[in-house]
């Protein structure tokens, strides 16, 4: 499943993106990717809240998969195809989180994805519906979101890690 998710993204990527316009939405992947790479970092030194089961050939390569395949060519597709109207930028950020929520679902009921120390689907979709607004606000005010950030990790690390 995770190939598939990669391989997904990449050609989805790939037709759908406006890649003319790569540069302006780098900082925001090197955003998302970073904090993959920092909550991986944290689980690996901690535990983890979900874990990604069924790794092809192990873990480090499924993580790398996801940071440094799907993560940026979503960050791609979301901001690439982002929408003016108001009405539609809601309809924008449903979508996506009914995109990668659906996945979770998917992979969670299939054994890909396994949660642990009260994480839940749940709280997966909650976190959906905060990570893609901070991606386009990073886009948009990038010290926003990188202020922002700290206090979102510290609630999360106080609710799951420090109790």
């Amino acid at each position: 499943m995770h190939i598939a998710i990669a391989i997904w993204a990449l050609l989805a990527a790939l037709l759908w993106a406006d890649w003319r316009r790569w540069k302006e939405f780098l900082p925001t992947i090197y955003f998302m990717v970073v904090s993959n790479l920092f909550y991986q970092y944290i689980a690996h030194n901690i535990y983890h809240l979900w874990e990604n089961k069924r790794n092809w050939p192990n873990e480090y390569i499924t993580d790398s998969l996801y940071s440094f395949i799907v993560f940026p060519c979503t960050v791609m597709l979301f901001l690439s195809n982002y929408p003016d109207p108001p009405k539609k930028q809601w309809l924008h950020y449903i979508k996506w989180i009914g995109i990668y929520s659906s996945l979770e679902w998917i992979g969670q009921f299939f054994g890909y994805i396994s949660y642990y120390h009260g994480w839940s689907w749940t709280l997966s979709l909650i976190f959906n519906c905060v990570m893609f607004p901070m991606l386009r606000l990073h886009h948009k005010r990038p010290l926003w979101a990188i202020g922002i950030s700290p206090f979102i990790v510290f609630l999360l690390l106080k609710i799951f890690y420090l109790d």
